[in-house]
């Protein structure tokens, strides 16, 4: 009885795998333009990949991803220390390099309550003294990428870290992402002050990289009125960072709600009738540093056109 029902299991998904065989072949042409028109698009990126924020042109951080192959969270940090160590890694992308200088070593890694400690030897500190916070913003945004990990608590040769050498600029006890990165201070005043994270593209050896830069202005309008702006406007203070945002886009309304943030564009979200999947993982990450939501769902004029989930 149980080889009956076996065999007939095997030919039933025998039966079904040949049937979807042939539909695709004979229908496949017509498939491929449904869904080349359709617009209903949904974008998973970097699925099963971790963070990795490496050095690029111009000393940007920009957002990379690759698999960290390890069991816990120790380990990945392990892995990833590797990738951020100058000359530690060669299989890093053309154009790409570690932020911590060649010698660096861990001396140490506990994580708890979702927070690591992160103990590492004084090698930290022998790099380019210009490229200190940026070192430290490398670390903080990589290793708060991984999942379970909300905060860091950074040591050099078992002293907490409170300040850069270089500068004399404090530290907090625990980092997160509020620490900003490729930091650009645009300010008149001093007070109303602001900070936005805005993912740009940067092209690397012809190669489309994210990068974040957290800008400190003086504006009191909800944040992500001042993101679509940045990624919108006519003017970029930095040539080598894109965005293919149109001038023209409009916000037209936005909901959040159970850690969704529904956004409501006019059609000029289009390009040449499509969403550009840059544009909405631009937006998309600029939020997620932003706000405290898992997924973006974007809309035309109402109909739900894409869907990106941190």
């Amino acid at each position: 009885m149980l080889r009956r029902k076996a065999l007939r299991k095997m030919l039933i998904t025998t039966f079904a795998i040949f049937t979807l065989f042939v539909v695709y072949f004979i229908s496949g042409t017509d498939l491929i333009q449904e869904l080349e028109v359709s617009p209903e698009v949904e974008y998973v990126a970097s699925l099963g990949m971790d963070d990795v924020y490496l050095l690029g042109s111009n000393h940007y951080l920009v957002k990379t991803n690759t698999l960290l192959d390890a069991g816990n969270i120790e380990g990945k940090i392990d892995i990833l220390i590797n990738y951020l160590t100058i000359d530690k890694n060669t299989k890093l992308p053309v154009g790409l390099s570690g932020i911590l200088p060649t010698g660096t070593k861990v001396l140490g890694i506990t994580v708890e309550n979702e927070t690591v400690t992160l103990n590492l030897s004084k090698e930290i500190w022998s790099g380019n003294q210009e490229l200190q916070e940026r070192l430290i913003e490398g670390l903080t945004y990589s290793i708060t990428s991984l999942d379970g990990v909300s905060g860091l608590k950074l040591q050099v040769e078992g002293i907490p870290v409170t300040e850069l050498p270089s500068s004399k600029k404090p530290v907090p006890e625990i980092l997160t992402k509020d620490y900003g990165i490729n930091k650009v201070y645009d300010l008149d005043y001093s007070s109303g002050i602001q900070k936005v994270t805005t993912y740009y593209l940067n092209e690397i050896n012809q190669q489309n990289y994210y990068v974040p830069v957290t800008k400190y202005v003086n504006d009191s309008r909800e944040k992500i009125d001042i993101i679509v702006e940045n990624l919108s406007s006519n003017f970029l203070y930095e040539s080598s960072l894109i965005s293919l945002l149109q001038t023209d886009v409009e916000l037209m309304n936005y909901q959040v709600e159970d850690e969704l943030m529904l956004l409501n564009f006019n059609h000029s979200l289009f390009d040449n009738e499509k969403i550009l999947e840059e544009v909405t993982y631009q937006v998309a990450y600029s939020i997620f540093d932003t706000y405290n939501v898992q997924v973006v769902l974007f809309e035309v004029d109402g109909q739900e056109l894409a869907r990106i989930e941190r």
